[in-house]
């Protein structure tokens, strides 16, 4: 079989001559809709329809197609209701609901004050039903109370934190490779840690002391006092609940290092067929994504 690279900016590719095998046929589907979600989202960026962080981003746009296209949401649905945060996707709370819903499960909240808001959720096919409890204690002990949003509207926002947690637990198949909502994303910190910065170039610097001058007595003034250490950083929380591991400061975003990726990859077909799905998703540059084809045609 014969495939055509993906190519954004237009220009004519050279076709290249595949074996037909599951991994390079699959490679070659996803490329395919790469290409399409491409020239979908190179559209709709251009327009007033869609959230403000995918405007004139085309790549983010396509990779949110194909991760919403996984999910059942249409491309205009997608784009809506799947957002990058700390560079992992996340999905409201709310949408998480509707798909497991559409898939005959049930989730009901059967509680709500501004305190504790209760949302029972029970699997196609089970009788029995869970309960899933977030109260204003909770949510303040795995640091979410942070937000403003917790005092201007805390029934939603905790609606929200029971909401995720009923559907992570009971229809987990239905939000496979999205399984934190945007509510929880923006507040915590996923584990990642700041690249390590490289060591500075030690240098030698000669000061002289400084003379001391002396009041109109001819003594020498008191030094002041040295001002106290800072306090150390307090250690990150887990939540109980999720195992998460909560932060109040900005999160830190690791960058992917794609070539050592694509690197460690190379002798693998699945492992090339993994990576490929990642940089799709994590809207890698395009010249990447299509160097992991290329790769995975290798295979027979």
């Amino acid at each position: 079989m014969s495939i055509q690279p993906f190519n954004p900016a237009g220009e004519v590719a050279t076709q290249t001559n595949l074996p037909t095998s599951t991994g390079t046929i699959q490679l070659a589907e996803w490329a395919a809709e790469l290409g399409a979600a491409h020239q979908l989202g190179t559209a709709l960026c251009k327009t007033a329809f869609v959230p403000k962080d995918f405007m004139g981003k085309p790549e983010a746009a396509a990779a949110a197609i194909l991760a919403g296209k996984s999910l059942g949401l249409d491309p205009m649905n997608a784009l809506s209701n799947i957002f990058v945060v700390h560079g992992r996707p996340a999905l409201y709370a709310r949408t998480m609901t509707a798909l497991v819903m559409a898939q005959g499960h049930e989730v009901v909240r059967t509680e709500a004050t501004p305190e504790s808001v209760t949302v029972s959720g029970r699997r196609k096919g089970q009788e029995r039903w869970q309960e899933f409890t977030w109260t204003i204690g909770r949510a303040k002990t795995a640091g979410y109370t942070s937000n403003s949003k917790y005092q201007s509207d805390p029934i939603a926002m905790l609606t929200a934190k029971a909401q995720a947690e009923a559907c992570r637990t009971i229809a987990p198949d239905v939000l496979a490779g999205m399984p934190y909502s945007a509510e929880e994303m923006e507040l915590e910190d996923m584990g990642e840690k700041p690249a390590a910065a490289e060591a500075p170039v030690k240098t030698r610097k000669i000061t002289r002391k400084p003379v001391e001058k002396k009041d109109e007595a001819g003594e020498r003034p008191a030094r002041p006092a040295p001002a106290p250490a800072p306090a150390p950083a307090p250690e990150p929380v887990a939540d109980e609940a999720t195992g998460a591991i909560q932060d109040d400061g900005p999160a830190a975003v690791l960058e992917t290092d794609w070539e050592a990726e694509l690197a460690e990859a190379s002798t693998s077909r699945d492992a090339l067929l993994t990576l490929w799905n990642r940089a799709v998703a994590e809207g890698a540059p395009q010249e990447m994504v299509s160097r992991i084809v290329d790769a995975g045609s290798k295979f027979a």
